[in-house]
């Protein structure tokens, strides 16, 4: 069975994804994930995702790679918990 998911996701730096044209610059983005059951009874698993971008005074929802988008957000987190204070 699938469930939806809505998160807010934060970003420190600017990222590419696959699916969005040009660079996403840092921000909050609003994320709609679905996810099924994972078959060893751990966390949920992603299989498809909805990221909500604003441009130009306009929001545009982009189905983008689930798996690709959590790579992307905790590469973010770690180059930030890395920074120097």
């Amino acid at each position: 069975m699938t469930a939806t998911e809505r998160r807010t996701l934060a970003f420190a730096s600017a990222f590419t994804i696959s699916g969005i044209d040009g660079t996403l610059p840092a921000g909050e983005y609003q994320v709609e994930l679905d996810t099924v059951p994972s078959a060893d009874g751990g966390d949920p698993k992603g299989v498809s995702a909805f990221l909500y971008v604003r441009r130009g005074g306009k929001a545009y929802a982009f189905e983008v790679d689930a798996e690709e988008l959590d790579r992307i957000h905790k590469a973010d987190q770690q180059k930030t918990a890395n920074r120097p204070k």
